[in-house]
């Protein structure tokens, strides 16, 4: 199905085709002849070339501008790149500062977290205890003072996290 080439193959005459005989082929030719000896030949200008010297000044003074424009964009660059890490720079010690005033926090958060709450109480609870050995009922206020604050400091941790 179109995968394989045709091969039939078809030939068709020409019966229309121009045939010129050689005389008319020594007429066209006889006639270009004359026409290219009636011309008189132009040779081409000569070229010459330009002397060394103003070539090679020329030159130079191409390369010199050239040197010139890329030592200006080679310092303009530079210049820019000297700000741009000024600034970078700035930015990394205020980041620093920054970073190390949050540390500081955090730590000082953290030991303020590690004391248990309501010392106070619990160190008079403690006391009343030694005090009175044999009469423990006589703390139950300083026990329940104690108490109230263990549930208040849990009421604010829980507060606090939400």
């Amino acid at each position: 199905m179109g995968g394989s080439q045709s091969t039939r193959k078809i030939s068709v005459d020409n019966e229309n085709a121009i045939q010129v005989s050689q005389e008319a082929l020594d007429r066209i030719q006889a006639q270009l002849n004359a026409r290219q000896a009636e011309q008189p030949q132009a040779s081409p200008p000569p070229n010459y070339p330009p002397p060394p010297f103003y070539d090679s000044q020329k030159r130079q003074n191409e390369n010199a501008a050239e040197e010139a424009y890329w030592a200006r964009r080679i310092d303009n660059l530079k210049r820019a790149h000297e700000k741009i890490n000024a600034n970078m720079v700035i930015e990394y010690q205020k980041t620093l500062k920054e970073a190390n005033d949050l540390f500081e926090l955090a730590q000082k958060d953290k030991i303020t977290s590690k004391l248990p709450p309501c010392q106070d109480e619990k160190a008079k609870v403690l006391e009343c205890y030694s005090a009175n050995a044999d009469k423990s009922l006589l703390c139950s206020v300083l026990v329940n003072q104690f108490n109230d604050c263990v549930c208040k400091s849990r009421v604010a941790a829980v507060s606090a996290t939400s």
